[in-house]
């Protein structure tokens, strides 16, 4: 299939609903200027028409990742500097599964869906912000509380230097790769890292760690 050709990097919408998909195209049309947007059905299909060098971001949903796209083809686009927003239905405990498992730098919840929200959260992940939409962050700060009942308060937690580093890159949508190579350490040493982290704020995923972190200003220089 010929790979279409634009000018500037693009946003791809990748969305298996042709309803919600013509509806988030139409959006981002709104909120991501000039530049120059496409629609697919899976993201095998996107990878089969664009050249991933031209794109800068991929909006697409967390419950569709597993099938939609090719082993490792989310991680080799963030290599290329891709950047992922994730539409993520907060309600859903195996949606949220699904997209603490990517290493996407905005999620927004589907209830926070309109143009001026997606117009923030693509200001934010362009510039290499992460977002977390209002309710979304809400529904995780609520179970990282429940799940940490009894437990010290997080502003007491001590993070070394090297977990806060890792922590602040994280928040940056940085996979374990990415963050080894940046700090020049082991991928191993980096998950140990990311253990630790998870740990010490009794979260259970990276996302829910960024969240929480935000909320104490951890991610403060």
């Amino acid at each position: 299939m010929t790979t279409l050709l634009h000018e500037g990097p693009g946003i791809a919408v990748v969305l298996e609903d042709v309803v919600q998909q013509y509806g988030v195209e139409a959006m981002v049309r709104s909120a991501g200027g000039d530049r120059p947007v496409f629609c697919f059905a899976t993201g095998a299909e996107a990878l089969a028409r664009l050249d991933p060098s031209g794109l800068a971001l991929v909006v697409l949903a967390a419950a569709e990742t597993d099938g939609s796209w090719p082993d490792e083809a989310l991680e080799e686009l963030g290599e290329l500097g891709v950047r992922l927003l994730v539409l993520v239905d907060g309600m859903d405990e195996k949606d949220i599964a699904h997209a603490s498992k990517l290493c996407g730098q905005g999620y927004l919840d589907r209830q926070d869906l309109d143009t001026a929200t997606l117009s923030t959260a693509i200001t934010d992940v362009l510039a290499g912000r992460l977002y977390v939409s209002a309710t979304l962050a809400r529904t995780l700060l609520g179970r990282a509380g429940r799940s940490r009942a009894g437990s010290p308060e997080i502003r007491g937690t001590h993070l070394t230097p090297r977990e806060l580093q890792v922590l602040r890159l994280l928040a940056q949508g940085l996979s374990n790769k990415q963050v080894a190579r940046r700090l020049t350490i082991s991928e191993h040493g980096v998950k140990r890292l990311v253990s630790n982290i998870l740990a010490k704020l009794n979260c259970p995923n990276r996302t829910m760690a960024v969240v929480r972190a935000m909320q104490e200003g951890l991610l403060v220089s």
